[in-house]
């Protein structure tokens, strides 16, 4: 299986943009530019994981989230659950939401189940042994209605099968998730340390749902799989409710900022979160590369031609920088 394209490869930007004004920005994420900064016990380096660490984070993200710490796992970021989970099962018939993450689509494939694709309105009804969304969606911020997701989760669970439930970008809007029906059964959560911290180099995500499945999982991945300073950062951060409180507010006037002054000029917006937001443009691969003379990174999809999705600038310097770039590509396309 060829390896999917993914935002946040600025070195790799740099690479194919040597001429580009720097310093470069990079917009092609969906990561608070704003990361949480905990202090840090240079120890933490030298020392292997132990269970207390394990345990102290699990109940701090238990408390944050609202869900019983029996349910609440800790795993190497999100994307290990995504790769790993449909290993678990054999021969599902898996309906996976589209547009969406492609990496869901792309792991149950490899794994050898039967894939079928559905769009928002039709996903959560579909036939099939385990249905998979995310929520809100990456990457067009799609949001699906809380009762929806309890009434798919209750058929799911009358038929032994499974509602997986992608919640990596929810931190922002935590109305929308579904933790706490999580142990009624028949629903799975993936959660993000890395994406509304801003830390997503420390890769620690959770898989929320019975021990039954992820037992299986984290005998997969081995022992260690979580390092120390991920532990105890996300325990420090979890627990730090002024900065979440307060994050919460900025992105979504970050946000604000950035579609008013993005949106006239690229195209029509599909959808957003506080993180990211998703235009419909004339040409996106054009309007990608004319941002990329200008030293700007953005997301563009190979399958989705006409869209565009464009993260938060994240210092003072960043925001003038975009400003200056749009101001210029403005005038380059009035000519």
């Amino acid at each position: 299986m060829s390896p999917l394209l993914h935002g946040g490869d600025l070195e790799a930007f740099g690479r194919q943009y040597p001429n580009a004004p720097r310093p470069l920005i990079d917009l092609s994420t969906g990561i608070n530019p704003h990361a949480y900064e905990p202090a840090v016990d240079r120890a933490w380096m030298t020392r292997l994981p132990n269970h207390a660490d394990e345990e102290t984070c699990r109940a701090a993200f238990a408390t944050y989230a609202g869900v019983d710490p029996a349910f609440a796992h800790v795993m190497p970021g999100t994307q290990a659950i995504i790769s790993g989970m449909p290993y678990l099962f054999h021969q599902k018939r898996v309906a996976v939401l589209s547009p969406t993450y492609g990496e869901h689509e792309a792991s149950w494939r490899a794994a050898g189940h039967t894939v079928t694709t559905y769009p928002a309105l039709e996903v959560l009804t579909a036939d099939a042994d385990i249905i998979v969304v995310t929520n809100p969606n990456n990457p067009d911020g799609y949001v699906f209605n809380v009762e929806a997701l309890r009434a798919c989760q209750a058929r799911q669970r009358e038929r032994d099968g499974w509602l997986i439930v992608d919640e990596a970008f929810v931190d922002c809007t935590p109305e929308l998730s579904v933790t706490t029906e999580v142990q009624d059964g028949g629903l799975l959560i993936l959660r993000s340390f890395g994406k509304f911290f801003g830390l997503a180099g420390l890769r620690l995500g959770f898989l929320l749902g019975p021990a039954e499945i992820a037992t299986p999982l984290l005998e997969r991945l081995g022992p260690w799989g979580v390092s120390t300073p991920a532990l105890r950062v996300a325990a420090k951060a979890y627990g730090d409710a002024t900065w979440i409180v307060e994050t919460r507010k900025h992105l979504s006037g970050q946000m604000d900022r950035l579609r008013a002054r993005v949106i006239p000029l690229l195209g029509t917006e599909i959808g957003r979160t506080p993180l990211f937001m998703l235009l419909d443009c004339v040409d996106a691969g054009a309007e990608a590369a004319q941002l990329a003379d200008l030293g700007i990174f953005v997301r563009t999809f190979p399958n989705m031609q006409n869209y565009l999705r464009l993260g938060l600038p994240g210092e003072p310097w960043a925001w003038e920088r975009l400003e200056t770039a749009l101001t210029e590509w403005e005038h380059k396309n009035e000519c």
